[in-house]
């Protein structure tokens, strides 16, 4: 089987491209930056450039969406992508979309959930794409979408490396009540398999299939954050206050922000600066959204890397980076 894999320099993308090579795929890593040289089958392509795009998807089998960045790259993107594969033939498309898309909901989420798009710009393009997905397999596609949560493990800026710094600095802890949300963990490696898993599915034309998917020992995250920290030397644990958590991501966070576009406008190096802490982070901590993973694991026998050993991996890719 021949893969397109768009935003193959992603956290999930440059590792799929690893695992598809050695499960003896073809496959095509596409991205519109520079691709490491090692990555075998590099183009560069810019996935908004429907005539570019099409030309590719008429010499594959399957695509897989794998594309970040801005609201516009995920969601014009994503018609675009539905545009250039009719175009080519209606080659399967894999995408990539995550538990956003379920917004501020909590509870037990399944995939049957609604939608909701005012969670703020992320969710709000994610789930603009996933029309466009649903609107290719209305056309006569197939399309499989996964909706991952927290992807963890090697390589992840969003959840280890970020809380990892702030517990080090003392800008997260022990949350009390703000930090009893759900994690929704989801090592990479697992999301990896699961698209490897979709690409063997066989369906008619023209069905959509949709997936979440979370490691069901997800702790909470005052328990990942304190496990993290031990993980990391990062103790003793400081009680983090509702009050704290506001003025850091209201006030400091959005500072250290402008001053990182600064610096990257005046070319100048940005590393020194501390790790900021959205607004949507702390949110996220006390949410109580449960991210209902059964389907995919029932229809497929599919298990996931346990609690213990994705955060152990997590902890060594980190202190590894850091030491």
């Amino acid at each position: 089987m021949k893969v397109l894999i768009l935003g193959a320099t992603g956290h999930v993308g440059s590792r799929l491209v690893t695992h598809l090579n050695r499960q003896g795929y073809e496959t095509i890593a596409a991205s519109r930056g520079r691709l490491n040289t090692n990555i075998p089958g590099r183009i560069t392509l810019d996935s908004l450039n429907l005539e570019a795009l099409t030309h590719y998807l008429k010499g594959v089998d399957a695509v897989v969406n794998c594309v970040a960045g801005d609201k516009h790259s995920i969601g014009k993107g994503a018609d675009i992508l539905v545009q250039a594969a009719i175009v080519a033939g209606k080659p399967k498309i894999i995408h990539l979309s995550t538990m956003s898309v379920y917004g501020g909901h909590e509870g037990n989420i399944t995939e049957s959930h609604a939608f909701d798009p005012t969670y703020g710009w992320y969710a709000a393009a994610k789930c603009e794409a996933e029309t466009y997905m649903q609107k290719y397999a209305a056309a006569g596609g197939q399309v499989i979408s996964f909706r991952p949560g927290c992807v963890h493990g090697p390589g992840s800026h969003l959840w280890v490396s970020r809380p990892a710094n702030l517990l080090r600095t003392y800008r997260l802890g022990d949350l009390g009540d703000a930090g009893d949300g759900w994690s929704n963990l989801v090592h990479v490696d697992d999301v990896v398999r699961a698209i490897h898993v979709g690409l063997k599915i066989s369906k008619k034309a023209g069905e959509a299939l949709f997936y979440n998917l979370a490691a069901p020992d997800s702790p909470r995250w005052n328990q990942y954050l304190f496990d993290l920290a031990n993980g990391i030397d990062a103790t003793p644990i400081k009680r983090i206050s509702r009050l704290q958590l506001k003025l850091d991501s209201k006030i400091l966070s959005p500072a250290i922000k402008i001053a990182q576009i600064l610096c990257r406008k005046a070319r100048r190096d940005a590393s020194w600066l501390p790790e900021p802490l959205p607004p949507s982070l702390s949110r996220l901590f006390e949410q109580h959204i449960f991210l209902n993973a059964e389907k995919f694991s029932n229809e497929y026998d599919f298990t996931y890397m346990s609690y213990s050993q994705s955060l152990q991996e997590s902890i060594s890719w980190y202190n590894d980076i850091k030491y």
